[in-house]
């Protein structure tokens, strides 16, 4: 979204009549329409934006021209251009809950040759305290570290430099990887002050479904299982709200993937995560089958083949679920 808006300004927001895209240019107004078309066709009452504009005005200014008086809105102050917010109908009550103690920068070995230094998340999550019918659920709206590699494709196909590209994969998901346990830690000591807490996880984590083939052949483990929690621990357990699509339709994204040469690869890359009193019959809890991937939805919005950025709505997917109270 942040390409849709003119640079800073002390006029305020203002939108750009058009925005380059993978080379491509394309129209603002038809992407961000796309967009407000699709979170209105989906009518939730609580929204995520993985990547959302780097001011608060711009994108008040994107709710006001598309969605006037639909949702208010939360947004962090992490993350450079794409930042992290959350939406919210006028009667659900969302305020901004401290994160202190989450985004403090820790010790960890990213790089894997045995030093331990400092590191924070590359976005810090946005964690937001929701009131729904009385009722208090904590929403921790997560993006993990990317896996980009710029010049990745070639530098996997150069055999000089593969190697490279592979050092640079494996860093990339032990910062993922770190990145999650870091929530993980932080889940554990909220259940520790009260196991029956409602708290939904989601985002764009950059990982699954399983384990891919780095995961698989240097790291054995992949990020959304550490998130989960440890059997160690089965009563903190989370549980993942998208078990209920059908294997063949659980993925958010499609790629080509020239690591393992496979075209239109599909890839669960978001989640939901539910905390272990929302599996409950009572209190804040997820509604039986509830958990979906959005794809007639997704492919209503998107016009002509959906390879310009300003023929579909989103780049992934949208994931859903029903919470009843």
């Amino acid at each position: 979204m942040n390409d849709w808006f003119a640079p800073d300004s002390a006029g305020g927001a203002a939108w750009r009549p058009t925005f380059v895209r993978d080379g491509v240019e394309c129209e603002t107004e038809r992407a961000a329409g796309l967009l407000a078309g699709l979170i209105a066709d989906l009518d939730a009452d609580v929204v995520a934006l993985q990547e959302a504009p780097s001011r608060a005005a711009e994108l008040a200014l994107f709710l006001d021209t598309h969605l006037a008086g639909r949702y208010r809105f939360l947004i962090g102050d992490s993350g450079g251009s794409q930042k992290l917010a959350l939406l919210a109908k006028p009667e659900v009550g969302a305020e901004l809950v401290g994160t202190a103690d989450l985004v403090e920068p820790w010790l960890a070995d990213v790089d894997g040759d045995g030093v331990v230094d400092e590191y924070r998340f590359t976005r810090d999550p946005l964690v937001c305290g929701l009131t729904l019918d009385g009722r208090p659920v904590t929403v921790v709206v997560a993006h993990l570290k990317s896996n980009f590699i710029n010049r990745g494709e070639q530098m996997w196909r150069d055999p000089d430099r593969r190697i490279e590209f592979i050092r640079s994969a494996l860093q990339n998901r032990r910062r993922i990887a770190n990145e999650g346990m870091r929530v993980r830690q932080y889940l554990d000591a909220r259940l520790d002050e009260d196991a029956n807490s409602a708290i939904v996880v989601l985002g764009d984590f950059n990982d699954g479904p399983g384990r891919d083939l780095f995961e698989q052949q240097y790291l054995a483990h992949n990020v959304t299982d550490l998130l989960v929690g440890s059997s160690y621990r089965p009563e903190t357990l989370f549980g993942h709200a998208l078990v209920d699509v059908p294997a063949e339709l659980r993925y958010s994204a499609v790629f080509d993937d020239f690591v393992t040469e496979e075209p239109q690869k599909r890839i669960l890359l978001d989640h939901i995560v539910l905390s272990p009193a929302m599996a409950s019959s009572a209190g804040v809890r997820k509604a039986p089958g509830s958990g979906r991937i959005e794809h007639d939805a997704w492919a209503a919005r998107r016009t002509g083949d959906g390879v310009r950025r300003d023929e579909r709505a989103t780049d992934h997917r949208p994931a859903t679920v029903v919470v009843e109270t």
